[in-house]
């Protein structure tokens, strides 16, 4: 007995079966998302006119208009029923405010991008543009949402709210420093004199890196040790 299932093309009937069509909802979303087509031009005239209405109606919802204030206006100017004002509404909120969520995913992409290519370029540079480096990392902190207060808190143990970004460095012969990343402002040229220092004199070596790094995570050193 063969295990393949038939297809439903060939079942008896099948030619009488309706299968659901897309709604115009459906395809005005689609035409959102369509890269390589004709986008929006491609849509039927009746189509076109749904889409009239769900940016009339999305417009009424940005101004503050509840639907019960809303309708009245759509259907002075379209000619349409309470039931279909409400329910331009309703798919007008839910289409738009799903585009507009990934334009903004996608804007944030860009921004990381930006941030990412300028604290290379900045570290790269000789000597290094260390305190275009941290300006750049925290832009890249405030774009993921890194410096954003967590009402909730974080579940690693450490409490709730925000997370401070401290660099604490120590130069030989010198007092040590604790630089606030959050507080960029707030860093005289000095500190930034005092960490271009360390960066070239390789103050904080490999080794270094790796201890701190261990000791952050609880992960064992080659060796055994912690």
């Amino acid at each position: 007995m063969s295990n393949s299932l038939p297809s439903p093309n060939s079942l008896p009937h099948a030619d009488q079966v309706l299968l659901a069509k897309s709604t115009a909802v459906e395809r005005i979303f689609a035409a959102y998302h369509d890269e390589n087509g004709p986008g929006l031009d491609g849509l039927s005239r009746e189509d076109k006119l749904v889409h009239n209405q769900l940016e009339a109606a999305y417009g009424l919802i940005l101004n503050y208009h509840s639907f019960e204030q809303a309708w009245p206006l759509l259907s002075k100017q379209f000619s349409i029923s309470r039931a279909t004002c409400y329910r331009r509404l309703r798919d007008a909120q839910n289409l738009f405010g799903d585009v507009k969520k990934v334009k903004k995913e996608g804007r944030r992409a860009v921004l990381l991008e930006f941030a990412r290519k300028l604290l290379q370029l900045c570290l790269t540079m000789r000597p290094p543009d260390v305190k275009g480096a941290m300006a750049a990392m925290k832009f890249e902190a405030n774009v993921s949402g890194l410096l954003r207060a967590d009402a909730a808190g974080e579940n690693d143990g450490s409490g709730s709210g925000n997370t401070s970004y401290n660099i604490h460095l120590t130069v030989e012969g010198r007092k040590p420093r604790v630089l606030d990343l959050n507080k960029l402002d707030d860093i005289s040229d000095a500190d930034f004199e005092l960490i271009n220092e360390a960066v070239q004199q390789n103050v904080f070596g490999a080794d270094a890196m790796e201890v701190m790094l261990a000791e952050t995570s609880g992960k064992e050193l080659p060796g055994g040790n912690r």
